[in-house]
């Protein structure tokens, strides 16, 4: 029995120490994290920045001179502020506009806006010319909610495109292509992200984020992240008020039939025929409901997203586009449906059949390994080793997806980032 013991202690140290060298891998992960939040903190917020365009290390000056040359002299409604990180050893550029360039970028996006009263009321795409006839358009600061205006500033940086013939360094740009675009999906470009208001956040954390039993402010959470953002957490809220029926028949039948097994089955075939009719009627409620907001955040006839850019990182030869005909990556449906269902859907059914099997094994030997403890005396903590044996294999296996899907992805050839 002591051969066996000794041999058992030695298994247990083993998963014990890897576990931990495994924790210390993914503290040593969240410290670098941590340390970047916390030097972001530190910073001095940049006043009248939308959008930052943020920069490898090994960007050289010559590029960044060429970037900036080129967004000064095409988009001159764009104001440019830019800074070197000395911490990071990268460049950034902080990106604004004027009023007036945010109005005509407004106009260009066919930005929907709420009507003055004496004008019919509604929202109706912005016009320039006809600034008078909307809501509050003589107020420069709150005319534009902050989403608002980084999509119109998003918007400006992408309106810069590039003549024939154009080159940086070995990258050769198709006449009308978005430089912005090509020099991130090439990496010249690190991230292009918008800033974060502090005030509307404070605003936010007071009325949504620590008022947990009062409604959801929905049209701050549309001002500020924007109506798709604003629609699912509508859904999130509408739904769960909509559970309130189904949670109190279910748990009256649980309480007063759980006792007689003809009670019970009887409860359960009406609480199942509950559940349809309650799901029918939550699906037309639903509709109703995100028609209704659509109208009042001015997004029921939107324009379409195939007027959108392609995502960066969608890369294919470059053919013309059958919406807007300017040159831009494609890549062909049948291709692309040819991997989903040769490669995608057999590999994902591999991962499912990997992680049922491997669940079952785990529980196979879970029990095995308590009837032994039981039988042979063995301490009571080396029940843990099989659960540590799965905390690792879970971990493990995290990685090994986020790889798959990562890469399932890129080889989808998916044009939108929707």
């Amino acid at each position: 029995m002591e051969p066996r013991l000794r041999k058992w202690r030695k298994t247990s140290r083993f998963s014990l120490s890897a576990a931990g060298r495994l924790l210390g891998r993914r503290w040593q992960v969240s410290k670098e994290f941590l340390a970047a939040a916390q030097y972001w903190h530190r910073t001095v917020p940049s006043r009248d920045c939308d959008v930052v365009l943020t920069f490898p290390t090994h960007v050289g000056e010559e590029t960044l001179e060429w970037f900036s040359q080129r967004l000064r002299e095409r988009v001159p409604r764009l104001v440019l502020d830019g800074r070197f990180h000395s911490r990071t050893g990268s460049h950034a550029f902080y990106f604004t506009a004027s009023y007036d360039s945010l109005l005509h970028g407004a106009e260009e996006l066919k930005l929907r806006k709420l009507l003055k009263e004496e004008f019919g009321g509604g929202h109706k795409e912005f016009v320039y010319e006809e600034q008078a006839c909307f809501e509050g358009a003589e107020d420069c600061g709150l005319f534009f909610s902050s989403q608002e205006r980084q999509s119109i500033v998003c918007h400006l940086l992408n309106s810069l495109r590039a003549f024939p013939g154009e080159l940086l360094g070995s990258i050769r740009f198709v006449e009308g292509q978005s430089i912005v675009q090509r020099c991130l999906s090439e990496g010249i470009i690190q991230q292009m992200l918008p800033l974060h208001a502090k005030e509307d956040l404070a605003v936010l954390r007071k009325t949504w984020v620590q008022s947990f039993f009062r409604c959801q402010p929905l049209d701050r959470i549309c001002n500020y992240f924007g109506v798709k953002i604003a629609m699912y957490f509508a859904w999130l809220g509408h739904y769960t008020r909509a559970l309130t029926l189904p949670a109190l028949v279910g748990f009256f039948l649980w309480v007063f039939c759980y006792e007689q097994q003809a009670a019970q089955d009887t409860s359960f075939v009406l609480f199942a025929l509950l559940n349809v009719l309650w799901a029918t009627l939550y699906l037309e409620s639903w509709k109703r409901y995100c028609a209704e907001l659509a109208y009042h955040w001015g997004t029921m006839d939107s324009q379409s997203e195939l007027l959108t850019e392609p995502r960066p990182l969608f890369t294919g030869p470059l053919g013309p586009s059958p919406v807007t005909g300017r040159m831009e990556p494609v890549y062909p449906a049948w291709k692309r449906h040819l991997f989903r269902y040769l490669v995608s859907v057999p590999v994902i059914g591999c991962c499912l059949a990997l992680v049922f099997i491997l669940m079952f094994l785990i529980l196979q030997v879970q029990t095995w390994w308590d009837e032994r403890i039981a039988r042979l005396h063995y301490p009571f903590w080396l029940s843990y080793v099989p659960k540590v044996f799965l905390a690792l294999v879970i971990s493990v296996l995290d990685g090994f997806y986020q790889r798959i899907a990562v890469w399932l992805n890129n080889q989808g050839k998916h044009c939108s980032s929707i």
